[in-house]
């Protein structure tokens, strides 16, 4: 991730600093939509069921909020800028094809958005997952044929580290231990200033520990702004926030459940869910389903504990 993306994130309010981390990382720069899918791959996409309704139930649930978000990336022009760059590269390649007399295999239908993805989040009072699905949509140059290339992870995270799982490759590396964080304490919800300067204590990567201390030294400057206007998405109460570092993002925090997600802001006591982001580093999303206070099958964090994964690097931070 650049430095500008890890930049980008800082200028969320402080109090959805920890959230905004993990989708941008999770999604690794790809945003989603979920609008009216044209592709079968965002149709299939929308449709999929949610992760902890495809491993059922459990005799020992846990409790948890969780939320599935859709949205997209705008990049620097625009999503439509986008999806029109990549229709009239295809077209080039048509009439290149064409004068070389070669076969031609153009799309029949378009994307919706070039870039997509669609995460899952699911949040205990001591660990957080998300699961992601990002789809990117480029050319065959041979054929002029479109090309959906996906991406599928996971990632967890707690006070322990970081687990990330490739859900396609079936690899999982970081803190990867048998019990899934289970054994984790409750998240402390301080202040951002101090997440940031914890993420940046257990980074391997030097921009970006460069990068979370500039975050750092920024939060202690600046806090979030609530706004007061207030919605309801997916059923669930949230009030919109947004922040003073010169841009116009906003995000819309649900602070209604029994108890502080991980995710959480600055002394909360609700979910902390994060129900709709706009323009936040270029991303758009909504959440279409959402729940409070939902009993899930505890498999849901540990994806990687299934037969056929390679699990590299387990540790376990004391």
């Amino acid at each position: 991730m650049s430095t500008n993306r890890i930049t980008t994130i800082c200028v969320i309010r402080g109090s959805r600093l920890r959230h905004a981390i993990w989708l941008l990382l999770a999604w690794a720069g790809l945003i989603s939509s979920s609008a009216q899918a044209a592709t079968q791959g965002e149709t299939a996409l929308a449709n999929s069921p949610l992760p902890h309704e495809r491993i059922g139930t459990s005799r020992e649930p846990v409790k948890v909020h969780w939320v599935r978000l859709q949205g997209y990336f705008d990049g620097t022009k625009g999503h439509a800028a986008m999806l029109d760059e990549l229709k009239a590269d295809v077209q080039n390649c048509i009439h290149a094809a064409q004068l070389a007399g070669r076969e031609t295999r153009p799309p029949q239908v378009w994307p919706d958005y070039v870039q997509s993805t669609q995460s899952d989040t699911y949040d205990a009072a001591n660990r957080t997952i998300t699961y992601a699905t990002t789809l990117l949509y480029t050319y065959d140059h041979a054929n002029c044929s479109l090309v959906e290339n996906r991406r599928v992870t996971a990632k967890l995270a707690s006070a322990k580290g970081v687990c990330d799982i490739d859900l396609a490759n079936k690899t999982a590396h970081g803190v990867c231990d048998t019990r899934a964080h289970a054994d984790t304490p409750a998240q402390t919800h301080i202040g951002p200033q101090a997440h940031a300067a914890g993420e940046r204590a257990v980074s391997p990567n030097a921009q970006m520990r460069a990068a979370l201390a500039a975050m750092e030294q920024a939060m202690k400057q600046y806090g979030p702004v609530k706004t007061g206007e207030h919605k309801t998405i997916a059923g669930i109460d949230c009030e919109v926030m947004t922040h003073v570092l010169g841009t116009d993002g906003t995000a819309c925090i649900s602070q209604s459940g029994s108890f502080a997600g991980w995710h959480a802001g600055t002394g909360s006591t609700g979910s902390g869910l994060e129900l709709e982001l706009s323009g936040v580093g270029g991303l758009n999303a909504r959440a279409t389903k959402a729940q409070l206070d939902a009993p899930v099958n505890t498999a849901v964090f540990a994806p990687y504990l299934a037969s056929g994964f390679q699990v590299g690097n387990i540790t376990k931070r004391k």
